[in-house]
Formats: C-alpha cells, sequence, structure tokens
C-alpha cells in the first residue's frame, strides 16, 4: 500500500528529533496497512489479467490520445466476473479474521489516515500547497492510491518473473538424456573436485587470455564459476553444477583447434548470458536448472558426436496468438444478428480502408471483442505475454476472419489454380478463399460456427469455381500492359489509400503517359470502384486542388526572397495544373491567389529594395499571376 518511490527519508542536516519521527510514523504506518497489503497481494493473484489488461487497454487509449472512461473499468474489472469478485472477497474475508484480530483491524481503519497525514507534513514534497484539512486530506488518499498502483504493477511482474523462471524445469528430461550421452561418450567416472580438475583450471585460463571478452565480464565468469562449482547442489540426473560443466568441456575439448575455440567462446557467452534474467529471452536461465540447460545448449548444433538436442516449449509466435483472437471473435459472432454485416465490412476495411462506412462497423465490433479478448488471452492458464498481446491488439483489424474451414473445399480450389497454372500463387488462393466465404455465407451455406453444411459441398465447389473464373481473368489482366491490365495493377498496388488518393494517383500517373486516353482512364476508374462519373469528377478535383496548394505552398518556400522568380514560377506551376483539365484556368487562379495570399499573411514577406512595390509579394495575388 506505501509506495517506496514516494518516500523521502530526511537529510542528515534534518534534526534527529525529525529523522526519528518519519522513521517512527513510517514504521507505524508500514505495520497498520499490512491488512491492506494482504488484501491487495490477493487481489493481484485473482485479477491478474484484468490488471494486465488495464494496462494494455490503457497504452492503446493512450496512443489514440483517450482516457479511460468509467465504463471501461467496469468492462475490465467487473462485467461477467461476479464469481471471482464473490470468490475474492469471500476468501479476503476469511484470511483477515484468521490473521488479524477485530482491535488491531479497528485500529488500522482508524489511525492509517492520521499517520499518513503526519508522514505528509514531515515531508514537504508531498506536501499541498493549498494546505487546509480538506487537501490534506485528499493528498492522504492520492499518497495511497499511488503506493497502490506502484505495488500492483510490481506484484504483476514478480509473479510473470516467477512462471517463467519454471520454463527451463519443462526441460529436465532432455538435460538428463544429454548428460547421459556424454557421460557415454566421455567416461563413467567424473571428478566430485571440480576446482583442482586439469579440465577445468585449462578453461580458467583460457577465459582469462581470452581478447574476444571484455576483463570485466571475464572476472564475473571466473567468479561465478568458483562459486558454481563449490556448491554442492546435485540435477535430478545425480551429477553437480561442476560435474555437468567438466562433461561439458570435455565435449568442448573434442574436436579441430578452431571448434574447441568457437565451443568455448559460447560456453563462455552462455555462462555470462546466465547471470543476468532477462525477460526477452523465452528460457530463463538464473536458476540451477536454467543455467545447466545454457551450458548444455551450448553444445546444440555444433557438437556432431554426441548430438544434443533439446526440445523447446512451444514457441508463442504472433501467428498463433491471432488464431486464438480469430476463433474468440468468431465464437462471438456466432451469436450476433448482423454477423454477415460484419464479415462483409471487415472483408472491405482490409482492401478498401476508404470506405468510412465499413470502418464503423469493424471499429464497433473491435471495441465491443477488445476487453473479453484480452482478459482470455492474460488468463493465469495463458502463456501469452503483455507485449504480444498489446501487438495484436494494434493490428487486431489485420486478421483473416474470412477463412474457409473446409479442407476439402481449399483442396478443390488449389487444385483448379492448378489448372490454370497458377498454383503456386498462395496470395490469389487467400484472396478467393475470403470471396468464396463471404458468398457461402451470404447463401446461408454455412453453419452457425461458420463451418461448411454437409450437404452442401457440391453447392460451394460450384460457388467457389464461379468466382475462381473471375479473379483468374482479372489476375491475368494484372499482367496485361493495357490501359485496363495497367488500372487493375495499380489499384491493386495501392489498395491501402483512401478511395481518392487511390483515384487521382492512378489518374495522373496513367494520363500522363497516355493523353489521348484520359476519359477511357476515368470510364475503367468507374467500373472498378463502382462510382459514378460525377463522383469521378469530384474527386479528381478535390485532389488536383490540394495538390495544386502543395505545390504553390512548394514554390512559395523556395523562392519568397525573390519576387520576379517566384511569379515565374508560380505561372508554371499554374500552366501545368490548367493543361491537366482537371480544374479550369478560373478555378487554378483563385485556389492560387487565396493560397498566396494565406501564405503572405503568415510569412509576412517583405519585397527587395531594387524591386517595384507592385511586384511585392503582398502584391503579387492582386495580379494574374
Amino acid at each position: 500500500m506505501i509506495g517506496i518511490s514516494q518516500l523521502q527519508f530526511p537529510s542528515k542536516d534534518s534534526s534527529r528529533l525529525k529523522f526519528a519521527s518519519y522513521f517512527g510514523n513510517f514504521v507505524a504506518l508500514s505495520i497498520l496497512v499490512n491488512p491492506a497489503n494482504a488484501f491487495l497481494s490477493f487481489a493481484t493473484i485473482f485479477f491478474r489479467a484484468e490488471i494486465k489488461t488495464f494496462y494494455i487497454y490503457k497504452e492503446i487509449k493512450a496512443a489514440k490520445r483517450e482516457k479511460i472512461t468509467k465504463k471501461d473499468y467496469w468492462e475490465i474489472f467487473f462485467k461477467n466476473n461476479m464469481i471471482k469478485l464473490v470468490s475474492f472477497f469471500l476468501f479476503s474475508a476469511f484470511i483477515t479474521y484468521l490473521t488479524f484480530t477485530t482491535t488491531f483491524l479497528l485500529i488500522s481503519f482508524l489511525a492509517t489516515i492520521p499517520l499518513t497525514m503526519v508522514l505528509i507534513l514531515l515531508q514537504s514534497e508531498l506536501r499541498p500547497k493549498n494546505f487546509n484539512p480538506v487537501t490534506l486530506f485528499k493528498a492522504s488518499i492520492s499518497f495511497f492510491l499511488e503506493g497502490v498502483k506502484e505495488n500492483v504493477r510490481a506484484s504483476v511482474n514478480k509473479l510473470d518473473n516467477a512462471y517463467e523462471h519454471l520454463l527451463p524445469h519443462q526441460l529436465n528430461d532432455d538435460i538428463i538424456k544429454n548428460i547421459d550421452k556424454l557421460k557415454d561418450k566421455y567416461g563413467e567416472e567424473v571428478s566430485e573436485d571440480v576446482i583442482k580438475n586439469d579440465e577445468y583450471i585449462q578453461f580458467i585460463r583460457y577465459i582469462d587470455s581470452s581478447y574476444e571478452f571484455s576483463d570485466e565480464n571475464k572476472g564475473r565468469v571466473i567468479t561465478f564459476l568458483n562459486d558454481f562449482c563449490k556448491g554442492n547442489q546435485k540435477h535430478s540426473s545425480g551429477f553437480t553444477g561442476g560435474q555437468i560443466l567438466l562433461l561439458v568441456l570435455k565435449a568442448c575439448n573434442d574436436g579441430d583447434r578452431e571448434a574447441v575455440k568457437n565451443k568455448k567462446d559460447a560456453l563462455i557467452t552462455n555462462l555470462l548470458d546466465s547471470q543476468t534474467f532477462s525477460r526477452k529471452e523465452r528460457i530463463p536461465n538464473t536458476c540451477f536448472t536454467g543455467i545447466i540447460y545454457r551450458m548444455l545448449s551450448t553444445l546444440e548444433g555444433i557438437h556432431p558426436d554426441p548430438e544434443i538436442r533439446f526440445t523447446t516449449p512451444q514457441q508463442i509466435s504472433i501467428s498463433e496468438v491471432e488464431n486464438e483472437a480469430r476463433k474468440f471473435m468468431l465464437d462471438r459472432l456466432k451469436n450476433k444478428k448482423n454477423n454477415k454485416e460484419i464479415f462483409k465490412a471487415w472483408y472491405k476495411v482490409q482492401n478498401n480502408p476508404g470506405d468510412d462506412e465499413s470502418q464503423k462497423i469493424v471499429d464497433d465490433f473491435i471495441s465491443e471483442v477488445s476487453i473479453p479478448l484480452m482478459r482470455k488471452l492474460l488468463s493465469i492458464t495463458s502463456q501469452y505475454s503483455e507485449q504480444i498481446v498489446l501487438t495484436l491488439m494494434k493490428n487486431i483489424s489485420s486478421i483473416k476472419l474470412n477463412k474457409l474451414q473446409c479442407c476439402e473445399l481449399v483442396q478443390h480450389m488449389r487444385n483448379k489454380l492448378q489448372e490454370h497454372d497458377l498454383g503456386d500463387q498462395e496470395s490469389l488462393l487467400e484472396n478467393i478463399g475470403e470471396k468464396v466465404f463471404l458468398e457461402l455465407l451470404n447463401q446461408n451455406l454455412l453453419k452457425t460456427d461458420f463451418s461448411l453444411k454437409g450437404s452442401s459441398l457440391d453447392e460451394a465447389k460450384r460457388v467457389a469455381d464461379t468466382i475462381i473464373g473471375k479473379e483468374v481473368k482479372e489476375f491475368r489482366l494484372k499482367a496485361e500492359k493495357t490501359i485496363e491490365g495497367q488500372v487493375v495493377r495499380m489499384l491493386d498496388g495501392l489498395k491501402l489509400l483512401p478511395q481518392e488518393k487511390k483515384l487521382y494517383r492512378v489518374y495522373s500517373e496513367l494520363s500522363r503517359n497516355n493523353e489521348n486516353d484520359k476519359e477511357k482512364i476515368k470510364k475503367i476508374l468507374q467500373e472498378r470502384l463502382v462510382v459514378t462519373k460525377a463522383a469521378v469528377d469530384e474527386m479528381l478535383k478535390k485532389e488536383a486542388s490540394h495538390k495544386l496548394e502543395l505545390e504553390i505552398e512548394s514554390v512559395y518556400e523556395e523562392n519568397k526572397d525573390h519576387v520576379t522568380q517566384l511569379y515565374e514560377k508560380i505561372k508554371e506551376a499554374k500552366q501545368g495544373f490548367i493543361e491537366d483539365g482537371l480544374l479550369t484556368p478560373q478555378e487554378v487562379e483563385n485556389i492560387t491567389k487565396e493560397k498566396v495570399i494565406d501564405l503572405n499573411k503568415k510569412d509576412k514577406t517583405m519585397p527587395s529594395s531594387n524591386l517595384s512595390r507592385s511586384l511585392s509579394v503582398n502584391n503579387l495575388a492582386a495580379h494574374y499571376l
């Protein structure tokens, strides 16, 4: 309950009375908050997933410059959590009843705040500016709230560290097998007096004379090895840590000079790593078993006989957590009446980011499932770290929801693509699969769990064949050098851009080399983007206006100190946009004038002394530029 980072004991220059008062107050307060500390410890264990969810959600909100609302607190800690809440309060009450007397609890309840007030009065850093009883009371409450935040975060990290320290023990069977391999190869008898063994002494000399490591690191390793090898702790294989080191050293010395050096250097590196626990490591190494694992793993892959192997615990990858998230979201979609709408919107957002209506549908669904999904992924039975869950949540909209679950249908689609000599186009197969899924969903050929109905396989194949025919034709078209092929290819490459920017980019680049085909390009874009001719013209005009403003701003910044040159450069820029035909000459003139006037107001540029005032930037906009 007390945040250590908030405490600051009086300096040496302070009076002894002040120091004694502060210290005595701190000790008394530390004793009185023990019931609250026990309550907080139990809360950390019971609500570990919720606490980690809170910190991840807080980081996501901070990135969007948003704050966590009361509704968010409710969803994170209380919604659908009644059994856990009741269990926590009953368990905490029972332990508190057994551990503390009624008198102590009463004193703790009544005296904690007054003692905290005294502590704040003795520490100027915590003292409120507008000093009065009310602000002092608020400062006391704030003191405990900050302490709760600090201790909760620390307790959760301790639990995570303790859990990760257990991971090397999952490899214990492999450790024993590999020790037996070394024992069979390099001798049944292994010296018990490791420190005086020749292999060990030679290794210490090698470390001491090595140029690969700093003097500081060499000293650390040698000190560590002397302490480690003096110990009598035995591994479940029956050998002490020092004896296992000797077996590893025998293997390191087996081979030519270069191989011996490589193995010894790798062993030293692993021994250095084993002294510093890093949560970036999948397998931590500071415990006794972890150190032995790191020594043996030195030989994995570089020592041919005997071959040392470890079957490491399953690696947690982003693809694995994405699959877990996908299952969770599909389960939620089963019970939603508008699941078809969500699936379609999800596909559109991934392939046409400019669709605001679809984006809103997807955002609403993600907002609905985010907190329960994080609570599930961070539960006590899960191995997912906060960092991997945070990475998932930042990119959750990129998960492929529209996946076919029928292997037979997927194989049918693959065979069809092979008939068109496109069997190696995995991205094409994936895109077809998503479209087939949506069509099957639309025709009610999927069960409530979105798997294919048993009697619908033939119909599903017919749907797939129709879509494959269209997609293959589209794929072939992209490879063609015709204008339509170029439009399709560019639209595909720019699919992550908003629709108006994508439209303008394709039109401006293709029309530059195809002056006589501008209308044809517009028509193809209209058909491909499924918009009206008026909408195409409006979007092109809007983007052209924006680009003209940027062009004028760039010319202005480069030439504002040379008004005559600025005049000529603006005329050139205007002429290019007039020739482009998207804006009328009058529209170009109006946009240019407004932009120059706006820039001049911001910049207050004055003319050069050798130029007429009529050519100043202030008057430039009044003329036909």
